[in-house]
């Protein structure tokens, strides 16, 4: 990282974004600047946050889950009152009269017990419940994992493995089980960036009428690349990430823009398009990125919609989920888990603690962000 000096500038460790998250305290951002009891709530709920991070450094795998959940839990509560979208009180019938107060955890482990005694952590169902989990979706215009349609039918269930794969701190470290639909690194092409050279002038583009955007997305699963019928699959593939929109994937002569010298992890990369949108008289368009994507610790990325919910999990629910689920395992399995985490047996042990450890280091950045968004 550099300054336009030229001084060379170490970037943000863990420990800096947490003294950040402690700066905030004495002028809290928000509703928590408005509200003393939103702006205790936001000090306190921070505070034992911060503890309870900075206990489950001193631990290893037996019992961070319920350290590194509990501080995310808590962190969730100091977002939910510094929240601008969410009022005080609420006078109607049935409903919170302190909104901004969170509740419970708000998820359910789908077959209890049996569940989280099942072969592996990839295939545990989890639904949403009267909670936190759904209170903060609301806030953080996320989806969600519902667990009834609008007809009181269920809903497919979302497994802790898709979500676990929806987390980019994770890739390399995925639960051992069937491959997820991944998150995508997304990066704008800027007009002079854009390859129509490669490809005939830029009018010779179906879509250029209104001209065109263009951006790379990295992460394209071996199955989609190597699919006999590559269109199709990639349509079906591209459609469960709802944020992209109008996208167009193929090139005027019909085939795909894969950059295959670019393989990350052996995920693709490839160039895809959009109509610009018709210019409007006073109106400045937001960049491309912060229309289709998701900033995420210094990146843009796009992630997909699971199950039915028809939004993407906001990054810091997804962490929530898995969060959650890891710590009813340790918590209430103790045994089962202690098997889960034996490295020398347990194929699933290395991507546990590789989590964990990812956690403490970039979850004082995402609460950070997002206190900063909500606010």
């Amino acid at each position: 990282m550099h300054t336009p000096g030229g001084v060379s500038l170490t970037p943000y460790t863990a420990a800096m974004h947490q003294r950040l998250l402690r700066g905030m305290r004495a002028a809290p951002p928000g509703a928590a600047a408005r509200n003393t009891l939103r702006k205790q709530t936001f000090c306190a709920a921070l505070e034992q946050a911060e503890q309870m991070f900075a206990a489950a450094k001193v631990t290893d795998a037996m019992t961070r889950p319920l350290l590194v959940y509990y501080g995310l839990n808590q962190a969730g509560r100091a977002i939910a009152a510094a929240a601008s979208n969410v009022p005080d009180r609420d006078q109607r019938p049935g409903m919170p009269a302190d909104p901004w107060k969170l509740t419970g955890h708000g998820l359910k482990i789908v077959g209890g017990t049996n569940a989280m005694n099942g072969p592996d952590i990839a295939s545990i169902p989890l639904i949403e419940a009267p909670g936190a989990f759904p209170q903060l979706a609301e806030i953080l215009d996320s989806g969600s994992l519902i667990a009834k349609r609008p007809d009181k039918t269920r809903t497919v269930e979302v497994t802790v493995g898709q979500i676990w794969d929806t987390i980019s701190d994770t890739m390399g470290f995925s639960l051992p089980g069937p491959a997820h639909l991944p998150v995508l690194a997304f990066e704008e092409d800027t007009l002079d960036e854009a390859p129509f050279a490669r490809y005939g002038s830029l009018s010779s583009w179906p879509w250029s009428r209104l001209g065109v955007e263009s951006a790379r997305l990295e992460g394209i699963p071996q199955h989609v690349v190597k699919a006999d019928d590559q269109v199709t699959a990639l349509k079906n593939f591209l459609a469960s990430y709802p944020t992209l929109g109008d996208v167009h994937s193929i090139r005027p002569d019909g085939r795909i823009d894969w950059d295959k010298d670019s393989e990350v992890l052996g995920m693709t990369v490839m160039r895809v398009f959009w109509d610009a949108p018709a210019p409007v008289a006073g109106q400045t368009l937001p960049p491309l990125a912060d229309r289709v994507a998701t900033w995420y610790r210094g990146q843009h990325f796009v992630f997909p919609a699971l199950g039915e919910n028809p939004k993407p999990l906001h990054p810091l629910l997804a962490w929530w989920a898995v969060l959650y689920t890891l710590s009813m395992l340790a918590r209430y399995e103790p045994c089962a888990w202690q098997k889960r985490i034996d490295i020398d047996d347990s194929p699933e042990a290395a991507a546990i603690e590789h989590l964990l450890e990812a956690a403490l280091d970039f979850l004082p950045a995402l609460i950070r962000d997002t206190i900063s968004d909500v606010s």
